[in-house]
């Protein structure tokens, strides 16, 4: 968070894009709304965020570690969803694949440990 500007019921600050998309900028402050009137626009590679109380004076300190606190927490979100997009596409497909399924493989099953899960 840069340029923080702090006003009666007003919070004025810039995110880079660099450090969080603007998908994570929407989903964090989307938790916002109940409490907060949110205009974000974006110049160039910078968002500027408006945050408006509708509730009367905001504890300017406090709203902004809750901020800081909730965007590593959505910016994670993002990187563990990208990080395993692989993996939950292989166990869809899996799930939904329509296929007939014998009790032993047509191959012949090797194990440099020598286990054989045909001897049970």
């Amino acid at each position: 968070m840069k340029d923080i500007l702090k006003l009666d019921n007003e919070l004025h600050f810039s995110l880079n894009e660099e450090l969080y998309n603007q998908d994570v900028i929407y989903k964090c402050f989307y938790w916002y709304g109940a409490d907060f009137n949110i205009d974000i626009n974006k110049i160039n590679s910078t968002f500027l965020i408006t945050i408006t109380s509708k509730l009367g004076t905001i504890n300017h300190n406090e709203l902004v570690i809750k901020i800081k606190q909730d965007l590593i927490d959505f910016k994670l979100r993002d990187i563990v969803t990208k990080e395993t997009k692989n993996i939950r596409e292989l166990l869809i497909a899996k799930a939904f694949a329509h296929f007939e399924s014998d009790d032993n493989p047509s191959t012949e099953i090797s194990d440099p440990v020598g286990f054989d899960p045909t001897n049970f």
